[in-house]
């Protein structure tokens, strides 16, 4: 019986050892960290290259435009301070504000395209990177693997974000910056 219990002790022991070693390996949660992968994949910095390209010199337009437009207003405003007290705004200061107001309308419209097309790029990287994940989940044995940013805490050896960038610069490097047309709502039928 001493021997049976020594071989039982002894084989516990050394499973015992062995499992912090399995359990380091065996990871069942893998963890990317998108923040990096949004802004250090050839994918995201071709992206913003090309935003920037297209759409820079259009902002520096149109702030341009709007500054003009403000210094406009407030030279028609300063002059109706001027004016007699109760006279109605004059043509020019009326017509300031609609340019200021057109201005402010005009950057808009263009935040909104530049937020659509950095929209599009990362909708894009996202859908690139989902088979890769998978790919890796299924290599590493992985139950599952999820943003870095959802985990409270995590291990280093689970973190897969330097792999996972390197298979997508080498299967996306580019993405296109300009969104698919929506198509037109279909006219309704002639009764």
């Amino acid at each position: 019986m001493g021997n049976t219990f020594r071989s039982v002790i002894c084989a516990a022991l050394i499973s015992g050892a062995a499992m912090p070693a399995m359990a380091a390996s065996d990871t069942s949660v893998l963890v990317v960290d998108f923040d990096q992968l949004l802004s250090n994949s050839a994918a995201a910095q071709s992206g913003t290259t090309q935003l920037r390209a297209k759409y820079d010199p259009q902002t520096a337009s149109t702030r341009t435009a709007y500054t003009s437009a403000v210094q406009a207003y407030n030279t028609q405003a300063a002059a109706a301070k001027k004016a007699k007290a109760g006279a109605s705004p004059s043509p020019a200061l009326q017509q300031a504000a609609q340019r200021v107001e057109q201005m402010q309308q005009q950057a808009q419209a263009l935040n909104q395209q530049i937020n659509q097309a950095a929209a599009y790029v990362r909708q894009q990287i996202v859908d690139h990177v989902r088979p890769i994940a998978e790919q890796m989940r299924a290599e590493r044995k992985a139950s599952v693997v999820i943003s870095k940013s959802a985990a409270l805490a995590s291990d280093p050896n689970a973190d897969i974000t330097s792999t996972l960038i390197q298979r997508l610069n080498s299967s996306f490097p580019q993405p296109s910056i300009t969104p698919p047309q929506q198509p037109a709502p279909a006219a309704a039928p002639a009764r």
